[in-house]
């Protein structure tokens, strides 16, 4: 919404404009001269300055220096008493010489970077200061508390110094005659009585805290002093977390400018907000306020802005607000009822935005008599726009959503006189036929332009010479066909999907040229047909690629390797073949990579998991991969989805699983509504429904290795990945048993395990799994009962069918007999079987151990009676060993 914000910004520097002081710096001096040794000093401050040419080219030596730029001297004394060097884009040393202009009163060096310096504290001396701006200079570390010695200070400003902070502001106190104060931006976490010291400054006229990591307000019984002259009042970005306190209505007679937005301020919305008669701005926006917008909001006659947005809001709209209203916001509420004759009083409005609330309104022609509208947005309300064919509107729209709003069948005739607008959303509006050929004619300005999910029908002309400016375009949901339209390089967002363009894609091939903006680009769900070009070289911008559910053929471009910064690469039901080029191994940020149901083939290529270490959901089902599940797979410490399914994979399930950190719980689990997964949810669902889990639950985290050739056991590693939420490994090999500690997976809602070779028994805690809504253990070998209670209760025989030694409920077999035996051993993990194998390591150990020694003393005895037997037995080497016994004995005794 830049248009609102522009407009939004301009009337807000409108409405309290006479709220804030400016000095204009002159050079017109010329029958005074400054004193040399402050020309002297001027020029050693400058010189701390690295880029000094251009900003500071007047500042020569021969030259009477109160004609400098930016200096302004005395018109007696001729002493200089203003510098002014803001927005000269200087960068350098605060340097001490500036201590060699005693007399000044004005200095302005916002917006210099002073390189992370502290802020000096010499500025403390400069005893006849009444305005410093510090502002934007990149300073670091703690605020002096010499600057409480600036006692004739009227205006200081250190805002978006994010570096600064200050431990408290006691030392405040000492600026009596303060009028304007912007301490944005600066930490004051650690400063508790802020408020106290502050409402010291009786002369206080602006007070600019935003973003101040303030957590206090003072109780609702506290005397304030400033409320009286306070003007201008700026608490927002801060973490209050409590009501607005009543003292702040003792302002009500000079307060002109209220700003409270995402402070955290929470509660009913105040009625003393109707004695507030001199406010011009309320921006009450992004906070926890709750109930009905007071009625006494009507007694706020001077009120030009007003913003209650992103709130909790409910109830009706009071049937009248101040007629004085140019920008009113209150979208994104639970407001209901009608809106029109609430609105129809506010002739001065420029801004209207009700916009994802539940209004519910028919309105006509009458309601919308303004002549300055801009920005209209009735966007997803139920709201009829009964309009007349032959309206015509006085105003000239900037801003025009009408999203989900009613507009008729037919394409609305009075958007035919709007020609200025820049943003277009007309997207859910029920509408139908051809789009007129005067409609992509209307406006040059327009940037955004959604006319998504309607009935629209017939070919996109191409506009891409006529909307030179348009930088998202959304045509998606609708029944358009012929060619793929092409685009130029401003565009940021092409969304095209789910309609009936075909053809190629060389239209998208031939508007990638060097230097476009291309983003994002969803081609989905059509009728394209061809190969998928090797083109993607230029598309260097681009972070989404959706050409799912097409006819593209080929192999996968080698050029997408070129898309570095690529994020969600989508190319399922196609019908690309081969493997993945190995340039894919470039696309280190990749977060999502689907290529499901295509004809690739060969293994799953190991470095998916060495270089696209950030592959949220990964997903190969429906294609002819073949080989072991790659280890280096586990690699991918932040996948949420490892679709693997329906291919010809063998082997093993990799032990390795568990270093799936998200899956296992130890890093934190992404937002599911934001991001790309609100749009990859819809395949999600689509796969899920496939096999069969019609099921309204959240599956959204999760395995699938169905339907391939893996053999061996479940790992138990697989129970580490607390966040699973659908498991499914059937139509495999596996054997073994089900492990002992699958209860440990407790988000679990679907598991899968059916047709396989498992044996053993159902772990009896797997009743521990409460979120268990479907299960299927049919077509394996288990034995033993069944287990019962909880969401087993719900499972039928179907689950349990193809294992006829199963016993209990659902099945018909009861449990009795050979039933009852104990069979824990089954389970590898169980404790019994722990200490089964236990025993048995221990016995076979033992018996290792024993050979050892047994032969160590069979081959001993063998060898010493046949060494001496055959000494006593032949004559000739007794006599040779005798004389090697005497030969070293005379060796050793030498």
């Amino acid at each position: 919404m830049e248009g609102v914000n522009l407009v939004c910004f301009l009337l807000l520097l409108g409405a309290i404009s006479d709220g804030f002081s400016c000095v204009q710096i002159s050079a017109m001096n010329s029958g005074i001269h400054c004193t040399e040794s402050e020309k002297i000093a001027l020029i050693k401050f400058r010189q701390g300055f690295r880029n000094p040419l251009q900003s500071m080219s007047s500042w020569m030596l021969e030259e009477n220096c109160c004609k400098w730029k930016g200096v302004e001297c005395d018109n007696k004394t001729g002493h200089v008493i203003a510098l002014d060097l803001h927005k000269q884009f200087l960068q350098g040393e605060f340097a001490t010489s500036l201590l060699g202009l005693p007399h000044l009163r004005h200095l302005d060096l916002s917006q210099i970077d002073f390189l992370g310096a502290q802020v000096p504290e010499f500025i403390s001396t400069f005893k006849n200061l009444e305005y410093l701006n510090l502002s934007k200079n990149k300073f670091r570390g703690t605020i002096p508390e010499h600057l409480g010695n600036l006692s004739r200070l009227q205006f200081l400003d250190l805002s978006d110094g994010f570096s600064l902070r200050v431990d408290n502001l006691q030392w405040i106190r000492h600026l009596f005659s303060m009028k304007i104060l912007d301490l944005s931006g600066v930490d004051m976490s650690d400063a508790k009585n802020w408020l106290h010291d502050i409402n010291l400054l009786t002369s206080l006229t602006e007070l600019h805290m935003s973003a101040c990591q303030l957590d206090q307000l003072l109780p609702s019984n506290s005397f304030m002093n400033l409320t009286s002259s306070l003007r201008i009042f700026d608490l927002s970005l801060n973490h209050f977390q409590a009501p607005i306190p009543s003292w702040l209505f003792n302002t009500s007679h000079s307060l002109v400018y209220l700003n409270l937005t995402r402070s955290q301020v929470r509660g009913l919305l105040p009625n003393a907000f109707g004695n507030m008669y001199s406010l011009r701005v309320v921006d009450l926006s992004d906070n926890s306020l709750l109930g009905n917008l007071p009625p006494t909001f009507v007694n706020m006659s001077s009120v030009t802005f007003l913003d209650i947005s992103r709130k909790s809001l409910e109830g009706n709209l009071p049937p009248a607000l101040s007629s004085k209203l140019k920008i009113l916001d209150l979208s994104n509420n639970n407001m209901e009822g009608p809106l029109a004759r609430s609105i129809a009083q506010l002739r001065q409005l420029v801004v209207l935005d009700v916009s994802w609330n539940s209004f519910n309104d028919s309105i006509t022609d009458h309601f919308l008599n303004f002549s300055n509208l801009q920005v209209l947005d009735l966007s997803s309300n139920s709201i009829i726009l009964n309009l007349t064919a032959t309206w015509m509107p006085r105003f000239q729209l900037d801003f025009i959503g009408l999203q989900s709003c009613q507009l008729s069948t037919h394409f609305p005739l009075w958007l035919q006189t709007q020609k200025e607008f820049s943003f277009v959303d007309i997207s859910g509006a029920e509408l139908s036929g051809k789009v007129p050929e005067w409609f992509w004619n209307l406006s040059a300005k327009v940037k955004h332009m959604n006319i998504s999910n309607n009935y629209f029908r017939g070919e996109v002309p191409e506009v891409t010479e006529r909307l030179t400016s348009l930088e998202e375009l959304d045509l998606s949901w609708n029944n358009f066909d012929g060619p793929l339209p092409h685009f130029s390089p401003t565009m940021m967002t092409l969304i095209l999907d789910h309609n009936s363009f075909n053809g190629t894609i060389s239209p998208v091939c031939e508007s990638l040229v060097m230097n476009n903006s291309l983003m994002f680009l969803d081609l989905s769900s059509n009728s394209l047909s061809g190969t998928l070009s090797d083109c993607w070289r230029y598309g260097k911008n681009l972070a989404v690629l959706n050409l799912a559910r097409n006819d593209l053929s080929g192999e996968v471009p080698h050029s997408i390797g070129y898309l570095t910064t690529l994020r969600y690469l989508l190319l399922s039901n196609n019908k690309l073949s081969k493997n993945l080029p190995l340039s894919l191994k470039n696309l280190r940020g990749l977060k999502i990579l689907d290529v499901a149901r295509n004809d690739l083939s060969g293994n799953i290529p190991f470095w998916l998991g060495e270089s696209l270490k950030h592959l949220m959901i990964l997903n190969l089902r429906w294609n002819k991969f073949e080989g072991n599940i790659p280890l280096e797979i586990c690699q991918l410490k932040s996948l949420i989805i490892l679709d693997l399914s329906s291919n010809a994979l063998s082997g093993t399930i990799p032990k390795c699983v568990g270093n799936f950190l998200t899956l296992a719980g130890v890093e934190e689990v992404p937002s599911l509504i934001y991001g790309p997964f609100e749009v990859y949810r819809e395949d999600v669902m689509m796969m899920l429904k496939e096999r069969g889990y019609d099921h309204r639950a959240h599956f959204f985290l999760g395995i699938d290795l169905s339907e391939n050739h893996l053999s061996g056991e479940i790992p138990g590693e697989i129970t580490t990945l607390v966040q699973l939420r659908f498991l499914n490994l059937s139509w495999n090999n596996l054997t073994g048993a089900i492990p002992h500690d699958i209860s440990n997976l407790h988000n679990l809602e679907a598991l899968d395990v059916s047709r396989n070779a498992l044996s053993c028994f159902l772990p009896s805690n797997m009743v521990k799994l409460d979120y268990l809504a479907i299960a299927n253990f049919s077509y394996n070998r288990l034995t033993g009962k069944i287990p019962t209670g909880n969401q087993f209760a719900t499972f039928s025989t179907d689950c349990y069918i193809g294992n006829p030694d199963l016993c209990g409920v659902p099945v018909s077999q009861g449990c009795s007999g050979h039933f009852h035996e104990d069979i824990t051993h089954c389970n590898s993990n169980s404790p019994r079987k722990q200490e089964v194998d236990a025993t048995q390591s221990n016995e076979n150990n033992w018996l290792d151990e024993s050979s050892f020694y047994i032969s160590m003393g069979i081959g001993f005895i063998t060898t010493f009676w046949v060494f001496w037997t055959t000494l006593l037995l032949k004559k000739s080497w007794r006599y040779a060993y005798m004389r090697y016994l005497d030969n070293m004995a005379n060796k050793i005794y030498k």
